[in-house]
């Protein structure tokens, strides 16, 4: 009986781009990563070696994977510094397997996307770093317009934006971020990330957001008639000159944030973390600490932790800890959350210590180890003002040390003998009969007595 093999044109497809896959050499066999990928076909790796290259790629739609040779993005770079464009451009209807592996991005200039340049593509980056690029309009690391953005380990920073989203701009666009950290990116809003007009939903995990710079609204994140999930993220000293220090949503913005730390967040008025307008909010298992609203102090802005005006937010057992309106207290204003579960609090066991007029947040025993001034328990350093702490004489059992206030004193479990007086001045007593100092009542107590006994002078 003679049998006929049928190879169909799907499954020779399938076995072309994995039996006869190449590797193409940079520098050794093409003197350019574009030379490689002019030449490179469906399934080819062109493998990089470590160094500089000054020059601007595109994937011109091809499935194929450019990687550094060491897997290493600090010692591969594709740097844009000699012409005016994106850096690197998918552009051509890129899918998933159109992959960017192990390199630094930097040093691209244009008026969109001055790193990263996405038109209608779905591409794979990973593994990169996409630093010191500049936009004159939008998305000085990343631009992406009706695409989806797969991001695994990439770490945004140092990017510019004359307006919005300096790390990231997605418009009509949706995707996912694992991994990595968002940072010290600047423009007007949204400066580490800003979606608007979703196609679909934006996730983001695991990723750090600090230092980001907003302008105006949402230090580190806008969402703007878009859909977010946030898990596993935090966001640290991120500010806006306006509203939402960490975050800020608008114009039926629909959001989702768990397990996610809200630290340090500074915004001139409204949200030292976050704020919500017209927008639907979800936060669950998220702590809350050391964010300010109102950081210029000039009486315009509430809300410590969020404001909010004409949302829905929901807060499931969040943990707030030490927020303010500019110096007081404060997590909430105008609109208040829904809160399901119970409000946790923090116990540090750290506060401002104040050494001449500076200021850190340490423990108790470390800032009076250090000599340092301690403004009490769960204070920051928003809370006092180095430049006229006054100590007072603090007894702890019979050893004295400096603090600035009564409290701080009792927070430690001391006794305060007042602003002003000097340990040198006093004598402090932990135990009445403890006369010999030694931490315990016994016989040598007994002999201090005898010693003592006859009129007193």
């Amino acid at each position: 009986m003679r049998y006929t093999n049928i190879i169909t044109g799907a499954v020779m497809a399938a076995i072309s781009s994995t039996m006869f896959a190449d590797t193409i050499l940079v520098p050794s066999e093409y003197g350019s990563i574009q030379s490689g990928i002019d030449v490179a076909v469906e399934g080819d790796i062109v493998s990089v070696e470590p160094g500089i290259y000054y020059e601007t790629i595109n994937f011109l739609g091809k499935a194929i994977t450019v990687s550094s040779s060491s897997g290493d993005p600090s010692g591969t770079f594709i740097d844009g510094a000699l012409v005016n464009e994106s850096v690197v451009k998918f552009v051509t209807a890129e899918t998933e397997t159109s992959i960017l592996d192990g390199f630094t991005i930097r040093n691209g200039s244009t008026v969109d996307g001055g790193g990263v340049l996405l038109l209608s593509a779905t591409p794979t980056i990973q593994n990169c770093i996409i630093s010191g690029n500049n936009a004159s309009r939008f998305g000085g690391g990343i631009f992406a317009d009706t695409s989806r953005v797969t991001l695994t380990d990439v770490a945004i920073t140092g990017n510019v934006s004359t307006k919005t989203g300096a790390g990231i701009y997605m418009v009509y666009s949706q995707g996912s971020i694992t991994g990595g950290s968002i940072s010290n990116n600047s423009g007007t809003s949204g400066a580490g990330v800003y979606i608007k007009k979703g196609a679909g939903s934006l996730s983001i995990t695991d990723v750090m957001f600090s230092e980001n710079i907003g302008s105006n609204n949402g230090g580190a994140i806008y969402n703007k008639s878009s859909s977010i999930t946030v898990q596993s993220c935090t966001f640290d000293m991120n500010s806006a000159t306006a509203d939402g220090g960490a975050f800020y949503s608008y114009s039926g913005g629909t959001s989702t944030f768990s397990d996610s730390q809200f630290l340090n967040n500074t915004a001139g008025d409204g949200g030292g973390a976050a704020n919500l307008r017209g927008s639907t909010g979800s936060f669950s298992q998220c702590t809350f600490d050391g964010n300010i609203a109102d950081s210029d102090c000039d009486g315009v802005g509430e809300s410590g932790v969020m404001e909010i005006h004409a949302s829905s937010v929901t807060l499931e057992n969040p943990t707030i800890c030490t927020n303010l309106i500019c110096d007081v207290i404060g997590d909430f204003s105008e609109e208040q959350p829904i809160i399901i579960g119970d409000i946790l609090g923090c116990s540090s066991g750290e506060g401002a210590c104040c050494g001449g007029t500076a200021c850190w947040v340490m423990s108790y025993t470390d800032c009076l180890d250090g000599g340092g001034i301690w403004g009490g328990e769960e204070t920051i350093c928003a809370m006092v003002d180095c430049y006229s702490a006054t100590a007072g004489a603090c007894c702890l059992q019979n050893t004295c040390v400096m603090t600035a206030t009564s409290g701080a004193c009792e927070d430690g479990g001391g006794t305060f003998e007042g602003e002003l007086i000097e340990c040198e001045d006093i004598v402090c007593v932990g135990c009445p009969a403890d006369l010999n100092g030694d931490g315990s009542v016994e016989v040598n107590d007994i002999i201090e007595v005898i010693a003592s006994w006859g009129a007193c002078p």
